[in-house]
Parts: structure tokens; sequence; C-alpha cells
């Protein structure tokens, strides 16, 4: 394909991480080939897997022309991964995906129409949390019209824009304008937060085009170490805020961002992760000094009683805060 003639690129790239996905990774990438809108790429980067995810990526790549296969040295993690694959894809779009989710067959030809029709550089579309014998969803945000990427930066930090990549669709132009964070953990955030602070506008549609399949081997459910990617995705979002306007690190929202994905979060990991007792009561000093009761105060000016309930419990007591740790999952189980 010549660079020079356009009209022969993909309208989207599909970016498909894979690490020990081999259950997952065929079936993915044939239900990604019936989307109706035909013209994409799919560009699957395996992370360093030790199953047959490279065999099977091999394969399918070199079965259907539109299917792009490349592969990691060793496991660096999904930000990584995301990395490569964006570097070596074409379209006007980009669309992250799971390769163990799911999505409607007319995901991409709803959200480029949505990006069409509005000139939008970021489309939201609604997705579903799908459980063991439930489903919980997730509405995309009701925005009549396309924002600013500044005010929609404004709703990530509220929590009324989340943090997930796979339920929007983002022009690939502004991923030349972001790092990819290597966090372990939450660096969809992080990529997010950069993309949607480097759009001039955002767009939301309210079908639900995604499901989001949490496992028990799901990241949202594993006990892996947090703290250094926690980190990593403060610094990013803080890096987008001050990018955008040096004011935003004093307001409310940074705050409450700060409270529920840095504070509250990291709090959570160092009391329930692998760590030894003296790396917890380090990061638990740590996270506690920093807690403020202006930053519990925020919870209550939202009405968000489960986080107000725990930023206070965690700047009282360390035990109190375990309680309702404990009972927060108890109630979230059942």
């Amino acid at each position: 394909m010549s660079e020079g003639d356009a009209t022969e690129w993909p309208v989207v790239s599909v970016i498909v991480p894979a690490y020990n996905a081999a259950e997952f990774l065929e079936g993915a990438i044939d239900r990604l080939l019936h989307q109706t809108l035909s013209n994409i790429e799919i560009i699957v980067v395996d992370d360093g897997s030790t199953d047959a995810t490279a065999a099977i990526g091999a394969r399918v790549a070199g079965a259907h022309a539109s299917v792009h296969f490349f592969q990691q040295e060793r496991n660096g993690g999904v930000a990584l991964a995301r990395s490569r694959a964006v570097a070596e894809s074409r379209g006007e779009f980009l669309w992250f995906v799971d390769c163990d989710d799911d999505w409607a067959e007319s995901a991409l030809d709803k959200l480029v129409t949505a990006a069409r029709s509005t000139g939008a550089d970021v489309v939201i579309c609604g997705a579903e949390y799908v459980y063991p014998g439930q489903r919980r969803g997730l509405a995309a945000p009701a925005l009549p019209q396309p924002i600013t990427g500044a005010a929609a930066f404004g709703l990530l930090l509220d929590g009324d824009i989340t943090g997930h990549l796979w339920n929007k669709l983002f022009r690939r132009a502004l991923a030349s304008e972001i790092e990819f964070t290597p966090a372990r953990v939450h660096s969809d955030l992080a990529m997010v937060a950069q993309l949607i602070a480097a759009s001039d506008r955002v767009a939301a549609i309210s079908d639900t085009l995604y499901s989001y399949v949490v496992r028990d081997g799901s990241i949202i459910r594993s006990g892996s170490r947090r703290a250094e990617s926690l980190l990593l995705v403060e610094q990013a979002v803080t890096t987008a805020a001050i990018t955008l306007d040096t004011r935003i690190i004093g307001s409310n929202s940074y705050g409450y961002f700060r409270l529920r994905y840095v504070l509250l979060s990291g709090l959570k990991d160092a009391l329930s992760g692998p760590y030894d007792a003296e790396e917890r009561d380090e990061i638990v000093a740590e996270l506690r000094s920093r807690l403020t009761w202006r930053l519990v105060l925020l919870a209550a000016r939202r009405r968000d009683w489960k986080r107000l309930a725990l930023a206070a419990t965690a700047k009282v007591s360390v035990g109190l805060h375990r309680r309702v740790l404990r009972l927060a999952a108890e109630q979230g189980a059942a």
C-alpha cells in the first residue's frame, strides 16, 4: 500500500494487545472481522506470551490481509504493547479492545458515524460490565452536543467520564501527543486523560456497544502490587492537567480525582496487596499524610457516601478503615 494514496488507508486501526490470550484471541479477531464497518485494520501485539498466543496471532494474520501481527521480545505490560501497536497503525481512528471482551458488530460503524457528523476527536459510547450471572450498565455521559477537550477532562476528573479505553474511539493524530505510561494497572486512565487533554472536541452516543467481561484473573480483581502504577498514573494525569491549565491542580475536581484514584486506591492496595509489614506501613503512612480533611469533604459535597466513609475512617484510624473496606467488599460480593 502506498502511503501517498490515503484513500486506501483504513478508517480505524483496532488495537489488540494480547498476553497469554490463546483461549480468546482467534475468536476476538473473528468478531472484529465481522464489524459492519469493513475498512479497518486489526493490529495484534503479543506481549511476550508463554502460551500459544503468538502462533495463533501469526497464523490468523497470515490468513487475513487486514490483520497485522507483531511480537514483543519480552513481557513489558499492556501500555508498551499498545504503544507498539499504535506505532504500527495507519487508521484515521484508533479503537482499543481487550481480546477476552465482546462488542456489538455495529460498534465501529456507529462510533465513526458520530465522529464524522460531529467532527469529534474522541467519541464515547455506552458499555456494560459482565460478571458471572450479572450485567451492570456503564452509561455514556449525557452530552447533547460535543464539548471541548478541556471540559471533557474536567468530567473525567469528576468521574462523569470513565478512564476506560475500550468505550472510546480516538482520532489517531492525538496519539502523537501522549506518552504511553508504563503502568501495570490503571494504564487506561493515564492514556484517556492524555488523549482527552489533547483533543479539541469530545462527543458521546448512548448506544451500549462494548461488554467488558470481568473474570477471576482480570486486573480489577487481581491482588497485584499497584503502588508504583498508581504513582505513574497520578503523574500522567497531573501533567495532562498542567498542560491544559495550571489552575486545575488546585480545583475540587482534581482533588476528587486524587482522593479516589490515588489515595483511596493506594490505601486499598497497601492494605490488601502482597507487601511486607514495613512496606505496608510506609505506604499507608505516606498516603494518610496526603489525605486532608478538605479532600475528605469533597466526597460529602458529591454525596459519594461510600468514599466519604472510606476517606473519613482512613483519616481517623487504619483499623477502622480496614473494617469499612471489608464491609464494602462483602456488600460488593452480595
